[in-house]
């Protein structure tokens, strides 16, 4: 997958329902894509409703429009206007739109799987009309929400039959060059405690591979069926929570699942987080709204495994006030104060380069173990140009990233090629290294180990060509 799947940054909106499901009319939001695009999201997400339609492929004229013409226009408008597209293909992608409980136990079911072979062929045929459009999908929207039932509406049985199907019709049968997100986990406060969707998610990696082959399916394709973890952020919304509630929960819950994710793929896996909701109602004051969603914004984009994150929503409807507009008109006036909030965040929030990444989207792994093996975001901050580029560039006969905190200290993380191993180089011994013994083309070549501490609790690090260790702070010892 590319380091960063929209040209524009990865912070998003929900463009809200874009269809009537009852007339097919193409709502407003969505019929004049400057709506979205003024806001300055890098995409949109967009749900795939069938609506009165009885498949994608359905010659029928609503609102003098098929299905796939319908949406040929919201997609094309939105392209047009420079704003990318990030696809839900759900459940209302069918023609039952709520599959009731036929998936809430964990046994095979000859009428759940009647209903996934619709599915399946709904999800296939909007991907194949949509090549070269449309690059990113999710499926199942909160398939562990309990919907009204007293358990998960989808059980982990059957979502991981879901993904594993979809991965194979899509990507290995069909051979389409797209990013399959897994349907978006909910995450929300309860008054017991917080649900951060781990327990589903790792059910749903034992339940694949005990019941749905997922082990044979990684070893004949090189992966699970999914290319990343989709995620829904619904927390700190009581009236006394902070911008700091906020900043403390989103930590939590997404180094949590991000924990899972690397229990199964390993350590090296760049398989991230799709965020496609989060956002906070205004029901507690515009103000409230406004400074929640500074802070929920700022972390998901600052965050090295969310890939893309999608603010919910454009526009408040019936009992849900969570939009940048009130309901009503698309005006101007209309606008809640979240709405010049989620511009100035944007207008501050270029692309940015994801950790492992060089400018091509090409990965390094080791790069990416190394960024972690040494305390990751916290202790070495995210990627900056220091001269060569904030994504991963050459330098001398290895490939290199720098990195620096929010207080300025800097570090780069070094593979030197045919290495199998990345290691750091951060504080006083980097600036040694670099400005007094030019880095990777001068003597010492490139590190062999990260830095450690010397018996004396010093810096140290070993190099091809020599050790720098720091006996005090300002008196070198090479070797």
């Amino acid at each position: 997958m590319p380091a960063t799947l929209f040209s524009k940054g990865k912070m998003g909106i929900d463009g809200n329902r874009p269809i009537d499901t009852a007339s097919g009319a193409i709502a407003a939001q969505v019929n004049d894509p400057t709506i979205v695009a003024d806001t300055g999201a890098a995409f949109v997400r967009i749900n795939f409703v069938l609506g009165p339609w009885n498949s994608p492929g359905d010659a029928t004229h609503y609102a003098g429009r098929t299905w796939f013409q319908a949406y040929d226009k919201i997609v094309n408008g939105f392209l047009n206007q420079g704003v990318e597209v990030y696809g839900l293909i759900g459940s209302e992608a069918t023609s039952r739109a709520d599959p009731g409980d036929r998936f809430r136990v964990a046994s095979p079911n000859p009428d759940a799987e009647d209903w996934l072979r619709e599915y399946e062929a709904n999800f296939e045929a909007i991907v194949d009309h949509f090549a070269g459009r449309v690059d990113v999908y999710e499926s199942f929207n909160e398939p562990n929400d309990w919907h009204g039932g007293s358990n998960n509406w989808i059980h982990s049985y059957w979502f991981a039959r879901m993904l594993r199907v979809l991965y194979q019709k899509v990507k290995i049968d069909n051979g389409h060059d797209v990013t399959l997100v897994s349907g978006p986990l909910l995450t929300h406060d309860l008054p017991t405690g917080g649900d951060d969707g781990t327990y589903y998610l790792d059910r749903t990696y034992l339940l694949g591979r005990a019941s749905h082959n997922w082990e044979q399916f990684q070893n004949d394709h090189g992966t699970y069926p999914l290319d990343a973890v989709g995620y829904h952020l619904y927390v700190a919304e009581a009236a006394n929570a902070t911008p700091t509630d906020v900043e403390r929960v989103y930590n939590r819950y997404l180094n949590a699942i991000r924990g899972v994710i690397t229990r199964y793929e390993g350590s090296l896996t760049d398989k991230g987080l799709h965020v496609s909701e989060y956002g906070w109602s205004s029901e507690h004051g515009e103000q409230k709204q406004s400074e929640r969603m500074e802070a929920g914004f700022r972390l998901l984009r600052d965050h090295s495994h969310v890939k893309s994150a999608s603010w919910f929503c454009l526009q408040d409807f019936p009992g849900k006030l969570y939009g940048l507009y009130h309901a009503g008109s698309l005006t101007p006036a209309n606008r809640k104060q979240a709405y010049s909030t989620y511009q100035t965040l944007i207008d501050e929030s270029g692309p940015t380069p994801q950790v492992g990444y060089d400018a091509q989207g090409i990965f390094y792994p080791e790069i990416l173990a190394a960024y972690n093996r040494n305390g990751g975001e916290a202790k070495l901050g995210l990627p900056f140009d220091n001269g060569g580029g904030a994504p991963v560039h050459p330098w001398g006969a290895g490939m290199v990233q720098d990195f620096k905190t929010t207080a300025g200290d800097m570090a780069v993380i070094m593979l030197k090629n045919g290495s199998t191993t990345a290691y750091m180089v951060n504080g006083i011994i980097r600036h040694r290294y670099i400005y007094t013994y030019g880095g990777p083309l001068g003597p010492l070549g490139f590190p062999a180990t990260d830095i450690t501490l010397d018996e004396w609790s010093l810096p140290r690090c070993e190099f091809d060509g020599g050790v720098i260790s720091c006996r005090t702070y300002t008196e070198f010892h090479d070797d």
